[in-house]
């Protein structure tokens, strides 16, 4: 398989589908009524080549206050489908443009036995990145629209009708899932003659105020422990020194969340060497 291959062959997938969210549920985001489709994962140009590969599900893009680049998007030829592909290396996903899941990606990378991940390389380039979720929602506030999770019905559907078929088409060693309702649905729903190839990671979701917690038992550990993070840091900033990093998020999220990155790190490293061997 090759990039434009799984491209063309997911886009199909999504042409054919008749699910419209909007026939169902009142609160999908829209843009004075008109209605984003489902799209194209991000798939990283060296992702059938790298080892592992891996698939990350975000949630949902939240796109209640962005009635602009819906249009834009809208304006397009493919009215929106690829529109992962259309602001590269910014995706419109708060956690990869965070910095977030760039970190967690190069983590389960380096955590795989055998990888051929080099801390040289741009993550960006070997992972498949997309939500879980293909539609936004939203929710009214004092006559504000803002942004609201999907409701539990419809990751079960989202599966059916196009996260199965990414998986696969994508056939990735790992699925990261990022927040609880993402991961249950993938281990809810992924077939079981396929758990042996692939290794589910979930992750708490990684912004806050989910990350409180881990600031604050980071905070306690230094306080308490005098654990210095210092080393912890400049492990996790190597890993990413082939990442542009131009705007500096990655490295104060890696500054900022580094009890978070290093909690996760253990789990992925404890997960993929007992899977490896078994």
């Amino acid at each position: 398989m090759d990039i434009q291959s799984a491209i063309t062959l997911i886009t199909n997938n999504i042409s054919s589908q008749s699910y419209r969210p909007e026939d169902y549920y009142s609160n999908v985001v829209n843009a004075k009524g008109n209605y984003l489709g489902a799209y194209v994962p991000y798939i990283g140009k060296s992702y059938f080549t790298t080892s592992p590969r891996i698939l990350i599900y975000g949630m949902a893009q939240n796109l209640s206050k962005v009635e602009g680049l819906i249009e834009s998007w809208l304006n397009k030829p493919d009215k929106g489908i690829r529109r992962l592909y259309y602001d590269t290396p910014h995706m419109h996903m708060r956690l990869w443009d965070s910095g977030n899941l760039k970190v967690i990606a190069a983590l389960a990378l380096s955590c795989y036995p055998n990888t051929s991940f080099r801390p040289t390389d741009d993550v960006y380039q070997l992972v498949v990145v997309t939500n879980f979720v293909k539609f936004s929602f939203y929710r009214d506030k004092n006559g504000k629209r803002l942004d609201s999770n999907p409701p539990k019905e419809i990751y079960d559907v989202m599966w059916e009708r196009y996260c199965k078929y990414e998986v696969d088409i994508l056939q990735p060693n790992i699925i990261i899932g990022c927040g609880k309702d993402v991961t249950a649905a993938i281990n809810r729903n992924l077939d079981t003659s396929k758990r042996s190839n692939i290794t589910i990671l979930g992750i708490p979701f990684p912004l806050m105020p989910q990350l409180a917690r881990w600031i604050h038992d980071g905070n306690q550990r230094i306080k308490y422990d005098n654990h210095n993070p210092s080393k912890n840091i400049s492990e996790m900033l190597s890993l990413m020194m082939g990442s542009p990093d131009d705007e500096g998020r990655i490295r104060q999220t890696i500054k900022s969340n580094w009890y978070y990155f290093w909690t996760m790190k253990a789990s992925f490293a404890k997960s993929l060497r007992f899977n490896y061997i078994h």
